[in-house]
């Protein structure tokens, strides 16, 4: 019982820090995971490659889904499929118009009301750190937020784990 005691303390407060090397750089970056999970602060840098865009993104562990601010969004069928346009607003600037499939509908409750929107989920290429991911997001007018990105526990699960007490852990 004791070895079991010592060894899960040395795993606690084992470093998580390890160094990967950058080889197109040829120089080291400090990459914080645990396991195979990158470990993110409450916000971090995400480039959305769909359009270019580079923002600060909340992560929020509350949320199912990740959202991000689109305007301009029509739905439409193209081939017997669900189909959305829209456009990506960081800030003041908005990409072009970006067409894709829907991957599914979504009714969302908001906490503050008790009505619920339908939403379109549609697949974004993100660059988070020095990796890219495809991701679902809902498309949602999200102007009146502080981050147009919130990043939920559908991407979270899968790669990351949340440090809460940290921002902008990755580069």
């Amino acid at each position: 019982m004791k070895k079991i005691t010592l060894l899960l303390a040395m795993l606690l407060f084992t470093p998580m820090t390890v160094l990967a090397a950058d080889s197109a750089a040829g120089s080291n970056q400090a990459c914080t995971t645990f396991g195979n999970k990158i470990i993110v602060g409450q916000k971090e840098w995400v480039t959305v490659l769909n359009s270019n865009q580079k923002t600060i993104a909340k992560v929020d562990t509350g949320a199912t889904t990740s959202s991000i601010n689109a305007t301009e969004i029509k739905d439409f069928e193209k081939d017997g499929k669900d189909m959305v346009s829209f456009k990506i607003k960081v800030k003041d600037q908005e990409s072009e118009t970006i067409t894709l499939p829907v991957v599914r509908w979504v009714h969302i409750k908001q906490s503050s009301s008790t009505k619920t929107s339908r939403r379109p989920i549609i697949e974004l290429n993100i660059k988070l750190g020095d990796k890219t991911y495809t991701t679902p997001f809902n498309l949602v007018d999200r102007d009146h937020m502080v981050n147009a990105i919130l990043l939920g526990r559908s991407f979270l699960t899968k790669v990351a784990l949340v440090d809460v007490e940290q921002k902008y852990l990755l580069k």
